[in-house]
Order: C-alpha cells, then sequence, then structure tokens
C-alpha cells in the first residue's frame, strides 16, 4: 500500500489552514476559538460549559438547513436529547466527541446526491448479494438510523510501521492502560496508546465499555460506526474523514465471520470500502472510532 506521507512543511501549513477555515465555515470553529488559539490558551478549542448548549442549538437549526438542501425534501431534525446539557456537551467535547444528526435517509447507490462520494459499488454489491448483513433487523446498511449522535472527530494519521497514532487523541490514555493491563494486544512497534493494531473483537469485548464509561454513556450506546455512517459523518460534518492511508474498522459483518473497513485515502477515501478476514484479526493498519446513539 502507498504511504504519500508530506514532508514539505510549507506544504502541511497550508493544508493546516485549509482545515481550519473548512471547519469556520462549517461553524466547528468560531472566532472566539481562534482568538483563544492566538492568545495561546491551553485549550482553544474547548466548548466553555457555559456556552455548549447554545451552541449545538445553533448548530441544530443549521444542520437542518444542510440536510434539506442535500436529500432535496424538508429535513426536520429531532429535537435535542435531555442528555445535551452544558456539562455533558463540554464534556464529550475534551474527548473531541461532537454531535451530529444523522437523519434517517437511504443512501442507495442510484440516489442523486450533489458533491456526495458515495461508497464504491464493492458495497452496494455485496448489499444486494446479501454478504453485507444489517446489524439491526430494522436497519439495512444503505440507510442511516435517524437520531441525534456522538461522532469522533480525533484526526487519524497515515500508516507507516506500525506507530502512527491518531493526532493528540484523548482515547490514548484509556487504550494504554489497557494494554498495560494486558486486555488489549499490539504488535512490537504499536504505541500503548493506538488505536491501530485492536481486534474487532477487542473493540466490542473491551475498549468501547471503558471509552463508554469514561464519556458517562452505556454501552448500549456505544458500538463502531458503520460503513453508511463514516461516509455520511465525512460528507457531512468532518473534512477529515478519507484524507489519511489508514483504514478504520467498521460495524458492519462481512459474511460470518468477517468485518469491514474502509477510508483509505489511496483507495478513493470516502469511497473507500473493503473486508478484512476474521473478526479476531489483528492488522496495524487498521483503527476504530466509537459512535455514540441517542435513539428515542
Amino acid at each position: 500500500m502507498s504511504n504519500n506521507l508530506v514532508g514539505d512543511a510549507s506544504a502541511t501549513l497550508a493544508g493546516v489552514w485549509v482545515d481550519i477555515l473548512q471547519k469556520y465555515r462549517s461553524g466547528h470553529i468560531t472566532l472566539q476559538h481562534l482568538q483563544r488559539f492566538a492568545d495561546m490558551q491551553a485549550s482553544p478549542f474547548a466548548v466553555m460549559a457555559k456556552d455548549a448548549k447554545r451552541e449545538i442549538e445553533k448548530f441544530a437549526a443549521k444542520t437542518e438547513r444542510k440536510l434539506s438542501t442535500v436529500f432535496k425534501k424538508r429535513i426536520i431534525v429531532d429535537p435535542l436529547p435531555p442528555e445535551f446539557t452544558d456539562e455533558n456537551l463540554a464534556h464529550w467535547a475534551t474527548f473531541n466527541f461532537r454531535p451530529v444528526l444523522l437523519p434517517r435517509e437511504d443512501i442507495g447507490s442510484n440516489r442523486p446526491l450533489k458533491n456526495w462520494t458515495k461508497l464504491r459499488q464493492f458495497f452496494y454489491d455485496n448489499v444486494l448479494n446479501g454478504k453485507i448483513k444489517p446489524i439491526y433487523p430494522d436497519l439495512p446498511p444503505t440507510l442511516l438510523r435517524g437520531c441525534w449522535c456522538l461522532a469522533d472527530f480525533t484526526v487519524s494519521a497515515d500508516y507507516t510501521d506500525d506507530s502512527q497514532v491518531f493526532v493528540n487523541d484523548p482515547l490514548a490514555p484509556i487504550i494504554a492502560d489497557l494494554r498495560q493491563k494486558k486486555l488489549v494486544g499490539r504488535h512490537s512497534n504499536t504505541p500503548d496508546g493506538s488505536r491501530f493494531s485492536i481486534t474487532p473483537d477487542e473493540w466490542q469485548d473491551v475498549v468501547l465499555a471503558h471509552v463508554a464509561s469514561k464519556l458517562c454513556v452505556t454501552r448500549a450506546q456505544m458500538r463502531l460506526e458503520r460503513a453508511v455512517e463514516f461516509n455520511a459523518i465525512g460528507n457531512l460534518y468532518d473534512p477529515n474523514r478519507g484524507k489519511f492511508n489508514a483504514w478504520e474498522w467498521f460495524e458492519d459483518h462481512f459474511e460470518d465471520s468477517h468485518r469491514l473497513c474502509g477510508g483509505y485515502r489511496a483507495l478513493g477515501g470516502l469511497a473507500s470500502v473493503d473486508y478484512a478476514r476474521w473478526h479476531d484479526s489483528r492488522y496495524g493498519l487498521i483503527a476504530a472510532r466509537p459512535l455514540v446513539s441517542f435513539i428515542r
């Protein structure tokens, strides 16, 4: 697999500024954030607890307009869950988990969606032939659930030699503790706090429960992102999805014992999706993102 690491500092800086501008235009970064950054405050992008819910209410109104435009129909955003208090929102933000609304819409292969990068045809073909199975009886693999979620906005990293880690990852201390307790495995080059080299079984049986506890949500609310969710979050909310030469595990099963993964830049980024063999396999180039759902 290719490993197009950026070695030129000026190009890297230009990319950072483009990313900042995209987040400012999308509302994820405000002038107050930039001022705190200029003042060299310790956590310039943290949401102040007293402002958190007000910011999300403004985000919800903006999201309703955006989704209605994208799906060419009126999308009515669900009321904010009662759990979305100032304190909870500020706490989740310290882990880079932020609210997103995933409307109950089918992202079918033939549905025209402007400026939307669809998953590659492999996904749709294998949904049709039954190799990609629903994780819930009422939720086909192409259908978004239709609820508020907490999505993980921590930035990924290009694969190197198993030593790569997500950028400033708030989950790193949790994972490092689990590795030190021998509850999660690794390869020889894997840093203690890396999300890579964790098997799907370890995510399900160990990691997600500990992350849920730190976020003060229930284990039942938390799972890995499905392929269609990763794709939708990348198209709608997170411009960093699919920008790195690394894979991410998805919740979707492929056949009986394999798992879907995707997001690899050189193979299509947001369109990238494939399967990796065995739910207990350890791959140095596959990480994962927890997702928290608030179902009414």
